[in-house]
């Protein structure tokens, strides 16, 4: 018998990457695809889908929040790229994970406990697993290879990021790490409460800044509190996130 299922993905290398997965299952019938949070809460609305892969973070609603809005609960395999400490908490229960990028192997794992469940998703278990997640969702340190040692910067103790010549380097009071991570990747998963991006190619802690400067021309640029109080230029179009952050 298939299995009803919808890919909700909103990147397309991703979703493709899982459809052709799925074509190695014949009990697996993609009924459709969901892009962004809105759209699929409506597609689980209408088609009802027996199974949904469901990334957790999505333009419009994020994936937690479409489990909140739909009434109809299918069986869920969450798509993360949360670290295993948030994914092994829940390998016994009813639901599963694929970290990204997933292997056929992983795949095959999630489908033979979805065909083991003979329950749909609890609406008290879904908040249960949201609030563990939120609770450990942004890093608490930031692996740096150094010689032949592996150091641990903590978050708190880090004053930027920033891209040069494809590289991306974290800063912190005094000195300077390679890091091996994009900036749009690092965007993704540090806390927004904490870090800003205020350029292309950097992004700063909140809490390490000692001052805002407006120049002359117009241009504003961020003062840290490095040891050497390193002053930043924020770039134009990140200027109003900034603006609306520390209300000036």
């Amino acid at each position: 018998m298939k299995i009803r299922t919808l890919l909700v993905e909103d990147e397309h290398p991703v979703m493709g990457r899982m459809r052709n997965l799925l074509s190695n299952f014949p009990e697996i019938e993609i009924i459709g695809e969901a892009e962004d949070g809105i759209t699929a809460v409506g597609l689980i609305s209408t088609l009802k889908p027996e199974l949904v892969f469901l990334d957790i973070r999505l333009p419009e609603l994020s994936g937690f929040q479409v489990l909140e809005k739909v009434t109809h609960l299918p069986k869920i395999i969450f798509v993360t790229a949360y670290d295993e400490y948030a994914i092994k908490a829940f390998e016994e229960n009813a639901v599963d994970y694929l970290l990204k990028p997933t292997s056929i192997d992983r795949v095959k794992k999630a489908i033979d406990k979805v065909k083991l469940m003979t329950d749909k998703l609890e609406p008290q278990f879904v908040s249960m697993l949201k609030n563990m997640i939120d609770r450990g969702k942004y890093p608490e340190h930031f692996s740096v290879k150094v010689k032949d040692e592996i150091l641990l910067i903590p978050a708190d103790s880090v004053f930027w990021f920033h891209s040069s010549d494809k590289y991306v380097f974290l800063q912190t009071y005094d000195h300077e790490y390679f890091l091996d991570f994009t900036l749009k990747k690092l965007e993704e998963i540090v806390d927004p409460d904490k870090f800003i991006r205020i350029h292309k190619s950097i992004i700063v802690s909140t809490t390490q800044i000692n001052k805002i400067k407006k120049s002359f021309t117009g241009k504003y640029s961020v003062v840290m509190n490095d040891i050497k109080k390193t002053s930043l230029e924020t770039g134009r179009i990140y200027l109003p996130g900034l603006k609306q952050k520390f209300n000036f």
